[in-house]
Parts: structure tokens; sequence; C-alpha cells
């Protein structure tokens, strides 16, 4: 049966399967860079000899760009859901080493019985008896619908893939007795009590002078030894550095205008949607348009018609207003036929991919070259800014071939610069670099010496080669003095929280430490923020009711303490409420596993990115720079 559905599927030579390959070639070539050969065959990545190429994207990110629907347009989205394609395949393709790893192979036919269970969910693809329909028929229903069978294949290979990994793993989890007992009680033991917070202001604590924090950073020893560290060589041009050629003359502003008159025509409308997927109900969606209209034209209520009747959500509460728009904001089928009417007229029936409209124009205006000038003037200056800046850095790596850019982007008028040393952390910052956060990622998985390709960042485009890498050490004091200073004041701040929280307790209870908040009777396993804490979640099963527990520090960094107001035992465990517990927290357990697994493969693929060598078709992560325009979702 499955060989089946894929003969389907790869036989369509119908209109519609034409129009498909149009539009998975449409987005190859609106993937791929320019200046580069790429097609559908094109190997965008690579990890441990499993290859991703530039259709298994492009389908990706047709189904991602669905999944969001019209929430921006394609080009705005581009960046995201190509990073978050990259990421989802790459993902896919660790689990299939990591499933080649472990031995776990999943089969056609599991896959086709699965397939075929999904299938019969839908009445569509199910005959008179019942029974899924004949090949034929499938062919018909896939290419009226829409459906791809190949798609709903891979995903449920994933699924079983990963569904098989973990039960694999689940079985290798050893569960005692007492994990069981705790588990149980997490889950089922009722527990009541207040709790209070008191949080620590490390601004209180005054700055000590150098000598005192020379002798807290001497005595901390390795406390502040820091990773690996980088070295930026960096090249900035921002819009002095481009000055007149970024400069829009009258005579430019005029000429784009007139190039775009269609976008400077606005129309007010109102619209009415009807839900339709294929043909069959395209017809019927149709037939109840046109009943609909003759009732309008009438001088049936449009807005209330809309209110009762559309099927886009939008449309409750405003009667099926679309407010001012023009031609570029719809979908071609609705915007010609809305620019078709004369204000105060009903449309036919338009047929669009979200079905079938009525449209009912209430408005046009043409704005003036007056009202889009200024606009106009920043769209134009923006995009000459962006090309000539991109133009100067591209030069500049060009000359450099490789090497230092001093030489090269001197000759061109644009120093370069050092920075300061770095990490790759989340907080790192450096002075002169405000890009920094966006780059650090991508400056520590080059190699030193390394040129990156010129970036945009807004107001500011930036070039970078890897200066140097600094070994893992702990820094000169005056390099750090600011990140000794904060540590100091966390550290004193936090020892006399404590000394507070616990004078509080002794002197006025919780009330005396800070607000206090009760949590009714319920197991604790719902507290998820709580109980993840160990120390907390030992002191809620261990200390009786009516006393307090031991002071501990909460992960959001404050003070915590609680009294027990009451406490429910969970019920005894019988053997079938044993026998689930035990696989609920193998399971969650496994899937800790496979992540962590995840993980270290990505972690050590990423060592070894190499693509020319033996390792790096078979032992690493590889991505084609030249194929993919964004860096991935970490």
């Amino acid at each position: 049966m499955l060989r089946s559905f894929r003969q389907v599927f790869k036989s369509n030579r119908t209109p519609m399967a034409a129009v498909m390959i149009v539009v998975l070639l449409g987005l190859v070539a609106y993937l791929a860079p320019s200046g580069g050969a790429m097609s559908a065959d094109t190997v965008v990545a690579r990890a441990y000899g499993h290859e991703i190429l530039m259709r298994d994207l492009a389908e990706h990110m047709q189904e991602l760009y669905q999944r969001y629907g019209k929430q921006a347009s394609q080009e705005a989205l581009k960046p995201f859901i190509q990073s978050q394609a990259l990421r989802d395949l790459l993902n896919q393709k660790l689990m299939e080493e990591l499933a080649e790893r472990h031995h776990v192979v999943v089969t056609d036919d599991e896959v086709g019985a699965r397939l075929r269970a999904f299938l019969r969910q839908y009445p569509i693809f199910l005959d008179a008896q019942g029974n899924l329909k004949s090949t034929a028929e499938m062919k018909q229903v896939f290419q009226d619908t829409g459906f791809n069978p190949a798609m709903q294949e891979r995903a449920i290979r994933n699924e079983l893939l990963r569904t098989k990994l973990v039960q694999q793993a689940a079985l290798l989890v050893p569960v005692d007795e007492a994990w069981i007992a705790q588990e149980n009680r997490l889950r089922n033991e009722k527990v009541a009590f207040q709790q209070a917070t008191l949080a620590v202001d490390p601004a209180i604590v005054a700055d000590p002078g150098d000598a005192a924090l020379e002798a807290f950073y001497k005595a901390g020893g390795e406390r502040f030894l820091q990773t690996p560290r980088r070295v930026l060589q960096f090249v900035a041009v921002d819009r002095k550095d481009i000055g007149k050629d970024a400069q829009v003359d009258e005579a430019a502003l005029k000429a784009a205008f007139e190039s775009r008159k269609g976008d400077n025509t606005e129309f007010k409308a109102r619209h009415i949607l009807f839900k339709a997927e294929g043909d069959a109900q395209v017809q019927e969606a149709t037939a109840k348009a046109q009943l609909l209209r003759e009732r309008l034209v009438k001088g049936q209520d449009f807005g209330k018609a809309a209110e009762e009747l559309s099927e886009d959500p939008s449309a409750k509460g405003n009667g099926g207003d679309l407010g001012w728009f023009n031609a570029s904001k719809m979908v071609k089928p609705f915007s010609d036929a809305a620019a078709a009417l004369k204000p105060g007229e009903i449309s036919q029936p338009v047929r669009t991919q979200f079905g079938v409209h009525l449209i009912k124009l209430e408005g046009r205006r043409e704005k003036s070259f007056e009202d889009v000038k200024a606009a106009l003037a920043r769209e134009i200056s923006d995009s000459r800014f962006n090309t000539r800046a991109q133009e100067r850095l591209e030069q500049i790596r060009k000359r450099a071939n490789g090497g230092d850019l001093a030489a090269a982007a001197k000759s061109l008028g644009s120093p370069a610069q050092l920075s300061q040393p770095f990490s790759n952390e989340p907080t790192a910052q450096v002075e002169g670099l405000p890009e920094l956060p966006q780059i650090a990622n991508e400056a520590f998985r080059m190699k030193v010496g390394e040129v990156s390709k010129p970036m945009a960042f807004g107001e500011r485009h930036l070039l970078f080669r890897v200066q140097e890498e600094l070994p893992e050490a702990v820094p000169p004091f005056k390099e750090i003095r600011a990140k000794v200073l904060a540590a100091f004041r966390l550290e004193e701040a936090r020892k006399q929280a404590l000394a507070k929280a616990e004078q509080a307790l002794k002197a006025g209870g919780l009330q005396a430490v800070g607000p206090v908040t009760d949590q009714t009777a319920a197991p604790l396993a719902g507290l998820r923020d709580l109980v993840a804490h160990p120390g907390i979640r030992k002191a809620l099963l261990d200390t009786p009711v009516g006393q307090t527990t031991p002071v501990l520090w909460a992960q959001d960094g404050k003070l915590w303490v609680a009294r027990i107001t009451s406490r429910e035992p969970a019920p005894a465990l019988t053997f079938e409420t044993r026998r689930t517990l035990i696989q609920d927290v193998q399971t969650t357990e496994a899937q800790k596993l496979l992540s962590a697994e995840m993980q270290a493969l990505d972690r050590q693929g990423r060592l070894r990115p190499g693509f020319s060598s033996f390792w790096g078709h078979f032992g690493g992560i590889y991505v084609n720079a030249s194929a993919v325009q964004v860096p991935i979702e970490e």
C-alpha cells in the first residue's frame, strides 16, 4: 500500500502536479543567493553523512509558510523560516544518525500501516463501504485537495523513529522503590502551604574600592576563569561613510512614483468569505456566494450578512470591513476584482487560495506625490545605502583575499578596528561593536583568520575577520573589574538577605520575611517551576505540618521559605498504577536522554564542519554557506 501511495505521487502528471513542481522550483530559485548555480539537488547541509538537499529545504519552508499563514509577507518571514527549516531538518538528520548508532529501524510496513490509519480518519479518502479508495481514486483526491502523501509519509517515519528511540532508551532507565515512592507523592499527595520570598538587591552594596576588590578577585581563584575568547578585526560602514551616494533627488522620486502608481491607489472594502478546498467545495461555495449576492444587490445589509455568514474569523465584530489597502496587500485575484469595482458595487464570486469571496467596494483614493514623497525618499535612500555599503565591504573582502583587512579597508576610506576580547556568552558586550550579540555565535563557528560575509544591521553594515583566539584563562583584574564588582555586590547582598530573612523568621514569622502567598492543597507535581528546584522539592516533601522549611535560594535568585499548613497522603499504589508510573518515569527520563544525545551529536558535529575532508562527509555537520543566507537557530 505504501508503494502505491508513492507511485500515485510520483506518477502524477496532471496540471496540479505541474503547478506544484513550478512552485517548488520557484521556491528553490527564491532560496538560492544570487551568483551561484543552485538546483533542487544542491546539498545545503550534511549531518554525519545524511544530506539535506535544496528541495528538502524548499518543501519544509513551504510547510512552515502555510503554518504561519498571513502573519507577514514571505520576504519578511524568509530569514526566520529558512533558519527554522534548516534547524528542523538538521535535527531530523541527527535523529537518523542516532537511530543508526542504536540499530533502530522503521520499516515500510510500519509506515504504511500508520499512513493508512491516518487516511482513514478522513471520509474523503473512504469509499461507501468505509474502506480506503482505490489507487486511481486516491490519485484524484490528492490532486483535488493538494494533499502530499510523501510529506505525510516522512512525518510518520520521523515520529516512529523518535518513538522507537525513546522506547529503547526507556528500557535502560533503572527505577528503584525510593524513586517511585517519591514520584507517587509528588503526583498524588496534596500539600497546602504559605510561602514568602525576599529579593536580593546588589545595588545597595557600595563599591569597596580596588584594594578590597583585588583581594576578592584573588580569593576567587578560578571563579573568574573565562572560556576561550576571541578578538575580531572589523570594518563598519554607516550612512556618513556613504554620504551623497545615498541621497535621492526630486527626479528619482518622481520616476519611482510613476513606476508604482498601482501601489498608490487604495481601496476600502468589505468582504464575505466562504472557505473551500478542492473543486467540489469551490463549486458549492460559489453557488452559495451567488445566491447571497442576489439578495445583497436587492438591498440586504452587507455588513450584517458578513457578521452572520462569513467564515473569515476577522469578519466577526466588524462586518467584514478590511479598511484601506492597496493591491500589494491582497492576493492578486482579490485585488484585481476590487480594482474593477466602482464604489458601492458588489463583485461576482471571486476565488482565491482561501476560498470564495464577495467584495463590496466602499471607497477608492489616489495618493498624491506629496503624500508618498517622504516615504519614497526613505525607501530609496535605504536601498541605495544598503547597496553601496554591501558593495564597499565586498570590495574590501575581495581585496584582502582572506588576509588582514586593514590595508584594503583604508584604501576605500573605511578603517579597520580591533575588538576587545570576548567570550561566546549571551551577555557578552564589546565597546564599539554593538552587533556582538548577533554575530558572536558566527564568530566562534569560524576559524581563526577566516573573513565573514558583509552583514547588514539596520543603519550599519559590518565585515569582520577572526583575528585571534585567547586560551582559557583568568583575565587581569583591570580588564574585568566591572565583572568582579558585580560578583562582589551579589555575594554581599546575598549574605545580607540571608541574615535578614533568618532574623525576621525568629522575630515575626513569614510575614516579616516578605509578602505571604497561600498555596491551596494540591499535588506538588503541578507546581513545576517550584519543585524543579531539588532543595525546595525535598523541603516541601519532608517538612511536617505546622513547621517551617529551611530558608533556600530559589531559581529566580530570591530567598524562599514556606510553612506547611496541611498534608493529605497519596493513596497506596496498586500493581497497575505502579506499572503505569514506572513507564511514565522511564519515558520522561528517556526523552531527556534522547535530547542530551542529540545535543551532544550537534556539538561534536560542529567541531568538524569541513566539507572536503573524509570526516566532513561522514563525521561532522556541514552547512553550505553559499546556499543559505541566515545562521541556524540554536
